[in-house]
């Protein structure tokens, strides 16, 4: 059985995805075509899986990196703005916090997704005017 911290995190990771607007649109989309649900959920273990081969020695350009490449390969999306490098900063401080048994960021992500509408992406990107402004306001709320 999995330790309450990797719960913990693989559970943040998998919200802080769900929040994460160029992903939402790709999966929405269906850039990756019509398994793009289960390519979203298979980057979310693979990130999961990366940390726990590497643990403490991964760095947010690690996650940004990661991020780059699977967007591009599965959902055929070219990043243009940083918000790889946010959710891979916000991943590896959630890492962080779940080692050390702290879920409050879990909880806070958790108690968010519980309170907001569910918005599809694209209609989000279209209210904001600015794919990349949206990107940046989701990923700069859940710091």
């Amino acid at each position: 059985m999995p330790h309450p911290n990797q719960v913990a995190f693989t559970e943040g990771v998998t919200l802080l995805f769900e929040n994460w607007t160029a992903l939402k649109l790709a999966v929405e989309m269906e850039w990756g075509g019509v398994d793009s649900v289960a390519k979203q959920e298979w980057l979310v273990s693979t990130i999961v899986d990366y940390f726990g081969q590497n643990g403490r020695n991964v760095y947010a350009e690690d996650i940004e990196e990661i991020l780059f490449q699977i967007m591009n390969d599965e959902f055929n999306t070219t990043l243009e703005d940083d918000s790889a490098y946010q959710i891979g900063k916000q991943v590896c401080d959630l890492y962080t916090e779940c080692i050390h048994g702290n879920h409050t960021t879990v909880q806070r992500l958790r108690d968010a997704k519980a309170t907001r509408r569910n918005i599809p992406a694209s209609a989000q990107a279209q209210a904001q005017g600015d794919d990349s402004s949206s990107e940046e306001e989701d990923t700069n709320m859940e710091s």
